[in-house]
């Protein structure tokens, strides 16, 4: 189902095109909104004033009952959706309302609230523009902020047809909204209960915080004779002063606007005429939340403050948009809330599509690590549901075990020698066709342990003032030995001497994507158990994943144990990609040809190692560096994710390649094996004369090092 759902959604042109400008044009757009300001300080202080547990959210609620309740306020809390839903329609029963207006609100999304009120007799209008397109098209939201994201103009024009029975024009938009505004003001006037959402929600003073570009949240809280209020427990904040600093960061991060049109807060009863004042209602609704609040880490997610930017940067959304990527909340927070509020079976299948690219939790405003619980909320559901025989075997049994890994890559070697060319593989034998949008690399002849110790034969006499460890990975050790070699030489030609631990393992980060965590951790003990206890030397390595899953990873799944906690720590600290070693060491370095060079940038070397290659490159180079658009944005790789999902891995990878060609550039250097596999495989696949090369390739081959 959901890989029916991944190909129609791939091959709709509107959605593609709508979520690629919109991907572009955002990313510009939030950089001006945030110019002059310390977006770092800014989520920081976010994460602070919403860290509540389970007994600080409880105070926070009745102080807000208590409050609104002394201002002629209804407060009801709901244990469940259909608690929510009963008490709605109570309401609405009692004041003989045929119709409710409704401001947009993923909370009444998440109960199903029109679907029900429906069901018993009462009719919901969306007053919000995108919701009403949606409910004209028995659609559901594809973005938490721009729901209807997904839509052309052509196709809102014909949902008008049908409403107004007239020919619309479909390049008028100022006529559409036009016949949008006709068509929802009376209902405003017929409705006698109007429902909204907030987006903040203050403890101190019982007020509600509404942000809204169209003014319609206004028209629904003010004209019917009650308003109903929908929200969650994790909307509460302590002050109004917090509150700001909520509503400074939404809009910037939600759409890119400095501020939204609209900021309406609501607090207390009023009167409406001499007989009688407005009816306020406020229902929080729990559905699981509560429980959340009390575990220290999912409770992060309950931070989100819904401005949708997980799902704006993600390179796996704008292919396949919210109704494949999310459920009734979307983007990576939406992948988090359904394992919350929604089917864990649905969970489970949507976890898998995030690619681990870590750009949601670096643009969260509100400082929330979403790749990091996406993959703990995963390793603790697949084990329910399974991850298949052979990736179990893999992550079991191969992985974790040396000897093993290295007979199945001694019988692969032979194995594969029918379908190999030119140390490539074009296409894998009784596969469909998708899978084979690239070439890859065949099983190296010799491993990169053989080259390393036949090296240092050469050498053996040779003597150095300085050395350092390298940490080579899965992916140079049986597949590209001649990036570690090329560590090897280069550093060599700089005196120092890289030594390699007598065994090593695979990092354990695929198993702990695919959802294995106990497997991870078995991989990362054995791992430990490899290094040395006392390790004075930089750790290098050539793949940013395996560096951020020794720093991140190995601490994290070795809490229970001090004593390899204490040395992943030690050990965490001491990895260095190889630019930032180069950088520290202080190696004055000059590049020797005239090629025109740019610069991929790997996912886990941004957004993992924290050091930047590209400025370290364009040092070197000047005026042959060619920047690369999006240089940071995802290749598509994500390890086992291009195998499992290769529609959408070829497409993200389609748009790095395009951007690629339009830099005119003859190398593209890399910091990480998988990008190389992914990249170069769609280079080679399409015939294009550009070479890439993993950055200790490229400098070992043009650059001279001399130290300063």
């Amino acid at each position: 189902m959901l890989k029916q759902l991944i190909r129609e959604k791939i091959n709709d042109k509107i959605l593609s095109e709508n979520l690629k400008i919109f991907a572009e044009n955002y990313k510009i757009s939030k950089e001006n909104a945030f110019t002059g300001l310390n977006f770092e300080k800014i989520r920081a202080k976010i994460n602070d004033l919403k860290n509540f547990d389970y007994d600080d959210i409880i105070k926070l609620y009745h102080k807000f009952k208590e409050t609104a309740i002394n201002k002629g306020c209804h407060v009801f809390e709901a244990t469940n959706a259909n608690e929510a839903n009963k008490y709605i329609l109570e309401i609405c029963k009692k004041h003989n309302s045929q119709y409710v207006v409704k401001s947009k609100s993923m909370t009444s999304e998440e109960i199903k609230l029109n679907e029900f009120l429906e069901k018993n007799g009462i009719t919901p209008i969306e007053t919000d523009l995108g919701e009403w397109i949606l409910q004209l098209a028995h659609e559901t939201p594809s973005h938490m902020v721009m729901p209807a994201i997904h839509k052309s103009r052509k196709q809102v024009a014909k949902l008008f047809e049908k409403v107004t029975g007239n020919k619309i024009d479909p390049d008028n938009i100022e006529d559409m909204v036009k016949i949008a505004r006709k068509e929802l003001r009376d209902y405003y006037f017929k409705a006698k209960v109007g429902i909204t959402g907030a987006n903040v929600a203050i403890a101190e003073t019982a007020t509600i915080g509404i942000v809204t570009n169209e003014g319609n949240a206004r028209l629904t809280t003010t004209i019917p004779d009650v308003h109903i209020v929908v929200l969650g427990y994790e909307k509460l904040v302590k002050t109004f002063k917090d509150a700001l600093q909520i509503i400074r960061a939404l809009p910037k991060s939600a759409t890119g606007q400095i501020i939204s049109t609209y900021v309406t807060w609501i607090s207390g009863s009023y009167p409406i005429d001499s007989n009688k004042n407005k009816e306020v209602h406020f229902v929080f609704l729990d559905n699981g939340r509560l429980s959340i609040f009390k575990n220290e880490n999912l409770k992060e997610a309950l931070k989100c403050i819904r401005c949708g930017s997980c799902a704006n940067v993600c390179p796996v959304y704008e292919k396949v948009g919210g109704h494949v990527f999310g459920d009734t909340y979307v983007g990576a927070i939406g992948l988090i809330l359904t394992s919350f509020y929604g089917d864990e079976k649905k969970a489970n299948e949507i976890l898998k599509l995030c690619i681990g690219c870590r750009t949601c939790s670096e643009n969260c405003p509100a400082g929330i690590d979403l790749q990091s619980l996406i993959s703990d909320i995963n390793a603790t559901i697949s084990p329910k549901y399974g991850i298949g025989f052979p990736k179990n075997l893999v992550y079991s049994k191969i992985m974790p075990n040396p000897e093993i890994f290295k007979t199945v890559t001694f019988m692969g070697k032979y194995l594969q020698k029918p379908i190999v060319k030119n140390n490539k593989i074009e296409k894998i034998p009784f596969t469909p066709k998708e899978k084979n949008f690239r070439v890859l690399p065949s099983i190296a002849k010799k491993s990169f342990s053989q080259l390393y110790n036949e090296y240092f034969k050469k050498v053996s006499n040779k003597k150095y003032k300085k050395s350092a460890i390298f940490y080579s990975g899965c992916a140079i050790e049986y597949f590209y030995p001649e990036i570690g070699l090329s560590l090897i030489k280069l550093l060599d030609r700089a005196g120092i001497k890289i030594k390699v631990p007598e065994k090593m393992v695979c990092c354990g980060l695929p198993a702990i994507h695919a959802g294995d965590g106990i497997n991870g951790q078995k991989t990362i003990i054995k791992n430990l158990a490899y290094f040395d206890d006392n390790i004075h030397e930089d750790i290098i390595t050539l793949c940013p994943s395996c560096g951020m899953a020794i720093k991140d990873e190995f601490p994290k799944y070795t809490k229970t144990s001090p004593k390899d906690f204490e040395k992943s720590i030690k050990i965490g600290e001491k990895v260095k990609s190889l630019s930032q070693f180069l950088h520290e060491n202080n190696l004055k370095l000059v590049y020797t040809a005239k090629y025109k060079v740019t610069y991929h940038t790997p996912c886990h070397q941004k957004r993992g190692l924290c050091f930047s290659t590209e400025q370290f490159l364009k040092d070197i180079l000047t005026d042959y560096f060619i920047p690369l658009k999006d240089s940071d944005k995802c290749c598509g790789f994500g390890g086992s994710f291009s195998f499992d999902y290769p529609e959408i891995s070829s497409k993200i990878l389609q748009d790095k390649i395009d951007n690629i060609k339009d830099t005119k550039a003859e190398i593209v250097v890399t910091d990480c094996p998988g990008c190389i596999m992914q990249i170069e495989g769609g280079i080679k696949k399409q015939n294009l004369n550009i070479r890439v090369l993993h950055l200790s390739e490229f400098i070992q081959q043009y650059v001279k090092i001399e130290k300063s």
